[in-house]
Formats: C-alpha cells, structure tokens, sequence
C-alpha cells in the first residue's frame, strides 16, 4: 500500500470555532476570527491557511476555512524543502451560543470537511467529515483550564477503497502569564475500515503559543505531535514506526 499521511487527514477533523467581537484568544476552540497563517513542520513541508468568519444571527456564527499543505513530492523521509502541492481542506463551521450559564456546553459548534491527499505514485485520498465540538462549562474545570471534547465521523476513500470511521478528541487549554499565552494539548484518536483496509492512529499532540504584539494580531504558534499507526490490508496486519514532529509558523488576524 502506498503511504498515505494520516496524522494529516486527521488534523483536518480538528473544529475551528465562533467570531466574535471581543480581545483576540485563540486558546478558546469555540471562538474564531478573520486570520491567515503560514507554518513550517520538520518534515520540510509548508503548510497555508486563510479563515473568514461571520454571523447569521448573535447566537449563530459561523466560519468558513481553506488550507493547503506543499512540500517536494519526491522527499518520502521529509528531507527537503519544495513547493509542489501535497494536501488540502475546505471547511464550514458553525456555532451556536446556547447558554453562558448553568448548561454543560455553553457554546457547541459543528462542521463540515472536504479533505483531500497526494498519495505519490498510488490513489490519491478522499475523505468527508461531519463533526461536533463543545467548550465544556468552565465551573466544571479548575482555574482558567479549559476543556473541549470533539467527535468526527468520516467517510472517503483511501488507498483505492471506500472506508468510514469516526475521530475523537479532548482539547485541554491552559492559559498563562497575562499576555494571552497559552499551552495546548490533546489526544486523538481516529479509526476507519473498509473491506480490506482498517487503519488506525493515535496522536499526541503539545503547542506552546504565545501574541509577539500586544494587541494580539501577531501570534508565533509551536506544536509537538507524535503519532502511531496500525491496522490490517489485505488481511496482513502492520504497525508503523512512531513518528515525531515539529511545527513553527505565524498567524496573523484581522
């Protein structure tokens, strides 16, 4: 089977979330805003995005997001710098203010994804996803900690076969300092099958990021993610090497 990159399918499924007029703090997954961003991973890949963001009432906002990831197409160990085209995503998301009181999830989100991935010398991969986030109510966690579980269900077509399964996360986002810094980290897990081909990864994932201007519009983003996979294709099992890496970038918003 050819390689297929799932830690880069799965960060698709991760939701942006609401725009609001109000001090810029992208540690809330439930709030998002007019932004573009560039970043570059250890594996000598690029990765551009652009969001724009709206209302269609003040208790429904919405978002819509484009990325694209580019890299040399001949660097399988991720070696060397290029610029061809390697992966993309279009997103819609939307939220819903429901309640900033007693409720569970005050503000609960969802989303839709087209996801698409270069597979180098096989089929190329497909994949549709519908998902939900929500901010769980503050007064549930201690301090400014803040918890957001996320669940996907996926359907597409990898490595030449139709598949569907489902993804799960817990954003945890801790905030430090007064200048908007924070640290975030998540688990994630992803499954899906076929009738030949069942795949899956976990991920561990760490940012550390913090606003280079007091206004907040200029943000330096770090992440750590170290990911494994396992599954089964035509009947023959595998479990793949552990794989770390790094990621650096800038986003700026509007």
């Amino acid at each position: 089977m050819k390689k297929v990159c799932i830690p880069a399918l799965l960060a698709a499924f991760a939701v942006p979330a609401i725009a609001e007029e109000a001090v810029i703090d992208p540690s809330d997954l439930t709030r998002v805003y007019t932004q573009a961003a560039v970043f570059i991973t250890s594996d000598a890949d690029i990765r551009t995005s652009a969001m724009f963001t709206g209302a269609w009432s003040e208790e429904i906002q919405f978002a819509g997001f484009v990325e694209a990831n580019w890299g040399d197409r001949g660097a399988e160990d991720g070696d060397s710098f290029g610029i061809d085209y390697r992966s993309a995503r279009a997103q819609y998301f939307q939220v819903h203010a429901i309640g900033e009181g007693d409720g569970i999830f005050p503000r609960v989100g969802a989303s839709v994804d087209l996801i698409h991935q270069d597979v180098v010398g096989g089929d190329d991969a497909y994949l549709f996803s519908v998902g939900t986030i929500g901010l769980l109510n503050p007064k549930y966690t201690r301090g400014k900690a803040m918890l957001f579980p996320n669940v996907a269900y996926a359907t597409g077509e990898i490595a030449g076969e139709s598949v569907d399964g489902f993804m799960l996360n817990l954003f945890a986002t801790i905030p430090f300092g007064d200048s908007g810094a924070f640290i975030q980290a998540w688990p994630e897990y992803f499954s899906v099958s076929g009738d030949t081909i069942e795949l899956n990864s976990t991920t561990w994932n760490f940012m550390v990021n913090a606003p280079l201007r007091s206004d907040r519009t200029h943000w330096l983003m770090t992440k750590l993610e170290y990911n494994s996979t396992d599954g089964v294709v035509d009947g023959i099992a595998f479990k793949g090497d552990g794989d770390l890496k790094a990621e650096i970038g800038m986003k700026w918003f509007f």
